[in-house]
C-alpha cells in the first residue's frame, strides 16, 4: 500500500477518535434519554468505521466481518432501547392522564 495512503487512513483514524470523544460527551451531558441513545448509536458507527479502516490499513480482511457483525449486534441493541424508551414514556404518560383523571374526579365531590 502506498505511503500516502496509509497517511490518509491514519489521519483518519485520529478523526474518528476525535469524533467518538465529541460523541462521548454528548452522550454523558445529554439532557434527554434520547439524545443519549443518539449519541451511543453514533459511537457505534464510528466504531465499525474504525474496524473497516483498520481491515483496510492492516490488510485483515476478517475485520470486515467483525465490524459487520458489530454493526448487526449494535442496530439490534437500538432497536430494544428505542422500545424501551418509548414503553417508558407511554407509561409514564398514562400516569399523568391517571392522576388527571383523579384530580378531577375528586374536585367533583
Amino acid at each position: 500500500m502506498d505511503e500516502t495512503i496509509k497517511t490518509a487512513l491514519t489521519v483518519v483514524l485520529f478523526f474518528f477518535a476525535v469524533c467518538i470523544v465529541l460523541a462521548l460527551v454528548r452522550a454523558v451531558t445529554g439532557k434527554k434519554p434520547a439524545d443519549r441513545l443518539v449519541a451511543v448509536n453514533m459511537i457505534t458507527t464510528i466504531v465499525v468505521m474504525i474496524t473497516i479502516v483498520l481491515s483496510v490499513l492492516l490488510d485483515e480482511s476478517w475485520l470486515a466481518d467483525i465490524a459487520a457483525i458489530y454493526a448487526l449486534i449494535s442496530f439490534v441493541g437500538v432497536i430494544v432501547f428505542s422500545k424501551l424508551h418509548i414503553s417508558s414514556v407511554k407509561k409514564r404518560a398514562q400516569a399523568k392522564e391517571d392522576l388527571s383523571r383523579e384530580g378531577s374526579m375528586h374536585d367533583g365531590d
